[in-house]
């Protein structure tokens, strides 16, 4: 694999001559203050009608939660609450008290008894910048051991010991935590990522999960079906991979006691893996990850595996440091085909069409939210595993992680627009994306149950899509967004702060 160069003036040059170049996917020629046909235009919900929510407004959506089955769903938690449980909350003084008060009244109702406790909490430092590479500080970069998420998950289990020691029975439901992979532990282990009112009620979390429920079906029987996966996206991504029918066993025996993986955010690459057979080939690009935004980046990819990184600005050079160092050093990680650490193994789709942006992404570096909605694709590219249930390879990172830069874990792009197909082995293809519309929510069978529950067409539209200059409003996607994300964002936001009632206290 080619060298990763350095310098500023080499990603911002080397950038804007492959924008040159291949006419940045909006095409040359293409009107700079038009908009491309047939994207759905911006949308937002009504921020402040959920921001003066009461804990009785809430008590239907936690209701709802307190009946839906527990299943170690990440992005899709259930609590599934049988008389006489008992039930242990941690969460931070920063959670707003009202969707917590709601949870736990709901839990009460249902016949459970409710420990909470609450822990501390600095105010978010905030951001007035792109600080896309913030993301590396918590996802492994400079020998961190690749399970830092798990530091709140030991204090909890210590608290679950503490209430045995001292004469109880533990709890039979932990509620704690907000994503990746849910703790392993022979309780049941849920998480509650609404640290604000309005994520309670724009989420999965106020969906009826019956149609939640055929809505993955049906896009995971989709990929696994697929023999071959195509998407593209107006910000550059083309990218092609192959779907092995053996990948699902191979998913299975690396997750077990999951029937699909994973509910609400569904991944066609199999999750934490990058087997050879899928044959990865194409380009990823984008201006946003879980932690914030950051210039135009594009990732190039040959046989599932990073070989070059343009633009990006400091989160682009975060990735060339570390893929230079996993390189030179040599490092082969357990279960990835050669040295390296940047392989292609996760492009997990949202399938939340309720979810929105966290009021304050741009300024606490919070984007992680949005990525469950539907049709949105956060593409995982690292060295990532499923630490939980292979404490081998767990002990082989935390062992080798001081040696390296890419101490474990994985990095993000978001796209928001994206349009895929998979192709089957009889030759027939869907379209599982459509412009960033996840196509399933038309599916006539989806359509069919959610009519039991209102009007399909309010309840399967997605109640917010970004704004994009020059694809999906009036602009020039290339001066007014890609070079600088945060400028564009940023006032935005700001307004609709500003609408709302907003405050700094609240969430997490």
């Amino acid at each position: 694999m080619p060298g990763f160069c350095r310098g500023r003036g080499k990603i911002a040059g080397g950038w804007w001559r492959w924008t040159l170049a291949a006419g940045f996917a909006l095409g040359v020629g293409a009107p700079v203050y038009a908009q491309i046909s047939g994207y759905p235009a911006p949308r937002d919900p009504n921020y402040k009608a959920a921001l003066q929510a009461t804990v009785e407004d809430l008590m239907p959506v936690a209701r709802l939660m307190a009946k839906k089955p527990s299943r170690r769903m990440a992005l899709s938690p259930g609590y599934g609450i049988t008389p006489g449980d008992n039930v242990l909350i941690v969460v931070s003084v920063r959670f707003d008290s009202r969707v917590l008060e709601a949870i736990r009244r709901a839990i009460v109702e249902a016949g459970a008894k409710v420990d909470i406790v609450r822990t501390h909490a600095d105010m978010p430092r905030l951001q007035n910048q792109n600080a896309g590479e913030e993301e590396f500080r918590f996802m492994g970069e400079g020998g961190a051991p690749p399970q830092s998420r798990l530091s709140g998950a030991r204090g909890t289990r210590a608290l679950w010991e503490a209430n045995v020691t001292a004469g109880g029975k533990g709890y039979d439901l932990v509620i704690e935590g907000t994503g990746g992979p849910n703790p392993k532990a022979d309780y049941r282990w849920e998480y509650i990522p609404w640290d604000t009112v309005d994520k309670f009620q724009h989420s999965m979390a106020a969906f009826p999960y019956e149609i939640q429920e055929a809505l993955d079906k049906v896009m995971w029987k989709t990929i696994t079906t697929a023999r071959t996966i195509h998407a593209t996206d107006p910000e550059g991504t083309d990218i092609t991979w192959n779907w092995d029918p053996k990948f699902e066993g191979m998913l299975h025996e690396n997750w077990p006691g999951y029937e699909i993986l994973k509910q609400g955010h569904i991944s066609p690459m199999p999750l934490f893996m990058s087997p050879m057979e899928a044959n990865a080939n194409g380009k990823i690009a984008g201006n946003i990850n879980h932690a914030g935004t950051f210039p135009h980046l594009v990732l190039t990819i040959q046989k599932n595996e990073i070989v070059n990184v343009e633009g990006g600005g400091e989160y682009g050079l975060r990735w060339k440091d570390v893929l230079d160092d996993c390189k030179k050093k040599g490092i082969h990680y357990p279960g990835f085909p050669s040295p390296g650490c940047g392989w292609f193994e996760e492009a997990a789709i949202g399938t939340d069409p309720w979810r929105t942006r966290d009021l304050a992404a741009d300024i606490r570096n919070r984007y992680t939210w949005e990525r469950g909605r539907s049709g949105v694709i956060h593409w995982g590219l690292g060295v990532s595993q499923n630490f939980e249930y292979h404490p081998a390879i767990q002990s082989w990172y935390r062992e080798n992680a001081s040696k390296v830069k890419r101490g474990g874990g994985h990095n993000h792009i978001h796209t928001y627009l994206t349009t895929m197909d998979m192709t089957d082995a009889n030759g027939k293809t869907t379209r599982v994306l459509d412009k960033g519309r996840l196509t399933f929510l038309d599916d006539p069978e989806v359509q069919k149950i959610a009519a039991k529950y209102g009007n399909p067409d309010e309840l399967l539209t997605e109640k917010w899509i970004p704004r994009y200059p020059g694809i999906n409003m009036p602009g020039d996607y290339r001066k007014d967004y890609a070079v600088d994300p945060y400028a564009f964002i940023h006032p935005y936001q700001e307004k609709l702060r500003r609408d709302a009632g907003w405050t700094p206290s609240m969430g997490d």
